[in-house]
């Protein structure tokens, strides 16, 4: 180790100490499989105080948790690898080191930005909307294949169980749920392209759980996947739920099927999710929430829209184009319909590509000025790219374009 920072492996390296400093930043510039960014800190574990470690290399991060007998040996080894810059905040002071072009460390310290905070409580435990110890929680997830017998995630399942969580999470503010308990009856729910229906049936618990009496139609094209689902619902007891083969075109159409509180469509391929928006219209959902998929339809329409052709003439970024004008003309379409609509991330980048949600909930009162703006915004936005969606046809008489 050199002998420049000979003062930092000091103030670090004893685990007596391990309170006297808060974080430890050490970076590079490097290609290949080096890292380029590291970060130390010392964390608070249900089994006493360890050092993590926080390796960016490319793009992408990877953790390490150190024990404290292990941490003075690990620490010498960072310090003897090359690095051009270092930044070390303590209880007393903050250590700005950084290497000269001629390898020479120069270390300089002024006040500390952190003196009163409190080591990082690394096992924070997580508040999930379904609580996991709740029996009937377990019950649900184990029936759905998420959980094992003893209640543990599954590995490979262990995406999906935060995925269904985090749309839970992401669905809990919508007024629906309490409109419905004000007037004392169940919320009806629809979900189009209903699937497995890992999520619908966790709408089901999470209303459960809230007092809320979930009465939920599952709709898919497949009649086997139906069959499980059904299967899985009848196992739980959820007997307000039905599940049926069919479009949520032939769905909507039926003269008993609306109004319902709540429309739901997760990933369904490209004009379908047009589908799911305009049947949410019909059937006068007081919430659609929509997550897309496949935006192939105005890929095909696309026209160099002027200034864009360093976009479209190349056809990943032209699929690129195509989904956020897609999703853009559906947010805008909502609004003129009467809703106010947002996009946000349903699942982080990392996971899925696909990590697109539009959330929309029904005015309680008419806003004309914004409708018309956003049918503004709509034809603009089709006009500069030359397109034309199903949505628009979908819609029918219900589109005031």
């Amino acid at each position: 180790m050199l002998s420049e920072l000979a003062p930092l492996y000091e103030t670090m390296a004893d685990p007596g100490q391990i309170e006297e400093w808060r974080a430890c930043v050490l970076g590079r510039a490097t290609t290949g499989d080096r890292w380029r960014k590291l970060v130390l800190s010392p964390v608070t574990l249900r089994g006493g105080t360890a050092v993590r470690l926080v390796r960016t290399i490319d793009r992408r991060e990877e953790a390490e948790t150190l024990a404290l007998s292990d941490w003075p040996a690990r620490l010498e080894q960072i310090l003897d690898e090359p690095f051009d810059r270092i930044h070390l905040q303590t209880r007393t002071r903050d250590w700005h080191g950084r290497r000269t072009k001629r390898g020479k460390w120069l270390l300089t310290n002024a006040r500390p930005s952190a003196p009163d905070s409190a080591i990082a409580a690394h096992d924070r435990e997580r508040r999930y909307p379904l609580p996991p110890e709740h029996p009937a929680v377990r019950r649900l997830f184990s029936a759905t294949g998420l959980l094992t017998a003893e209640g543990r995630v599954r590995g490979r399942a262990a995406g999906k169980y935060r995925q269904v969580q985090h749309y839970v999470n992401l669905l809990q503010p919508l007024p629906v749920w309490e409109r419905a308990r004000e007037l004392g009856r169940p919320l009806r729910v629809v979900d189009a392209g209903c699937g497995k229906a890992y999520m619908s049936l966790a709408l089901v618990l999470y209303g459960e759980l809230q007092g809320v009496s979930v009465d939920l139609v599952g709709l898919d094209r497949e009649a086997s996947i139906v069959e499980q689902v059904r299967a899985i619902a009848a196992e739980l007891g959820y007997e307000a739920t039905r599940f049926e083969a069919t479009t949520i075109g032939a769905f909507a159409a039926q003269p008993d099927s609306g109004p319902v509180d709540l429309l739901v469509s997760l990933h369904a391929c490209d004009t379908a999710t047009d589908e799911a928006l305009a049947a949410g219209v019909a059937l006068d959902a007081q919430a659609i929430v929509l997550a897309p998929c496949c935006q192939h339809e105005l890929a095909r329409q696309l026209s160099d829209a002027e200034g864009w052709s360093p976009v479209t003439r190349h056809s990943l970024l032209r699929r690129r184009a195509a989904e956020l004008v897609t999703d853009g003309l559906r947010a805008s379409a909502l609004e003129a319909l009467g809703y106010r609509a947002e996009a946000i991330e349903f699942v982080a980048a990392e996971h899925t590509a696909k990590n697109l949600m539009i959330r929309a909930v029904r005015r309680q009162r008419r806003d004309e000025a914004a409708e018309r703006r956003a049918l503004a915004e709509y034809r603009a936005l089709a006009s500069l790219w030359g397109v034309t969606p199903s949505l628009e046809r979908l819609l029918g008489g219900r589109w005031p374009g």
